[in-house]
């Protein structure tokens, strides 16, 4: 299965890529992103105790929040799905 990835960031040990080569029939969001932490030399978490922060991500799946999906983060993935996730941006002077 393959999952396309949009971010507005580098995204650790996918440096270049804009998609992922995934050897299952399917699988979550949260369980993709656990995946892409595994992956990363220096893990990058997206989920902290079962809950993406929203002051630290946005997470989308083919331009839908995460949240309005019906399984929100258990939503399966689709090959050809796009997953994008953005860090947000810290305020301060």
């Amino acid at each position: 299965m393959r999952i396309n990835i949009r971010s507005n960031f580098v995204i650790p040990g996918l440096e270049g890529k804009e998609n992922l080569e995934i050897d299952r029939v399917e699988i979550s969001l949260r369980e993709f992103l656990e995946e892409l932490s595994r992956r990363a030399p220096i893990r990058v978490e997206y989920i902290r105790q079962g809950i993406i922060d929203p002051d630290e991500w946005e997470i989308e799946i083919n331009n839908i929040p995460y949240y309005a999906c019906p399984g929100g983060l258990d939503t399966l993935l689709r090959d050809n799905d796009t997953v994008t996730i953005k860090i947000m941006a810290l305020g301060g002077g």
